[in-house]
């Protein structure tokens, strides 16, 4: 995971992963809970998707819910920190031949990429109910890609001080944001590789084309 990006989850709610409940971390019933809560807000939305019916579906009374999960905006926070936007390393290496410097940032940008590929259903709810206005979803999804730029800005003053000189830190990270968002959201309305089996090699690839384009003067 890169350093750039790992705990981002975490950061949104100021919370650890387990909510409200007392439960154990990665206990059964949480995880179930979080499972049937994805299927169920993807289906009907975060609006459509009320505490009681989730309960139901998971096969407990509300109380009981509300144990682990105070508040939907908890549920959704930790349906962020369970399924998605915690990044994983990409499976391939991105290359030994480019400079390390452009290297380096291709790794960062693959890692994300691949990670979003991984948590598609979720990214696909956040940024569908986001566009529906809908409240909750829209306001962690504002803390999530707040954290997210603010982490590739930090990345970029730490290990690229080039692209800080020449363009400032927080410009470059927002190029980045929305290169990886339009990439994914490419990919998500058939635009670009429908093939899972091609989304690496094409995380790494599109990597390596912006990691090149912002290498360093010769």
């Amino acid at each position: 995971m890169s350093d750039a990006v790992a705990g981002g989850a975490e950061a949104v709610s100021g919370r650890s992963p387990e909510g409200g409940g007392d439960a154990p971390e990665g206990s059964a019933t949480r995880r179930r809970i979080l499972r049937i809560a994805l299927t169920l807000m993807s289906q009907r939305g975060v609006s459509g998707t009320s505490m009681r019916d989730l309960a139901s579906a998971a096969g407990l009374n509300v109380a009981s819910l509300y144990h682990y999960f105070p508040s939907k905006r908890e549920l959704l926070e930790s349906v962020l920190v369970e399924e998605g936007f915690v990044p994983v390393e990409a499976p391939v290496p991105v290359g030994t031949d480019a400079p390390e410097s452009e290297t380096n940032l291709a790794q960062v940008l693959a890692d994300i990429l691949v990670s979003m590929f991984d948590v598609e259903e979720f990214v696909r709810l956040m940024v569908g109910e986001a566009m529906r206005e809908e409240a909750t979803a829209r306001s962690v999804g504002a803390e999530l890609f707040s954290s997210f730029q603010a982490a590739i800005e930090d990345w970029v003053r730490t290990h690229r001080p080039d692209l800080d000189e020449r363009a400032d830190a927080s410009a470059v990270a927002r190029m980045l944001c929305a290169m990886v968002v339009g990439i994914f959201v490419l990919h998500a309305s058939g635009v670009i590789s429908d093939d899972e089996d091609d989304l690496t090699a094409l995380a790494v690839q599109r990597a390596r084309e912006a990691a090149h384009i912002l290498s360093p003067p010769e």
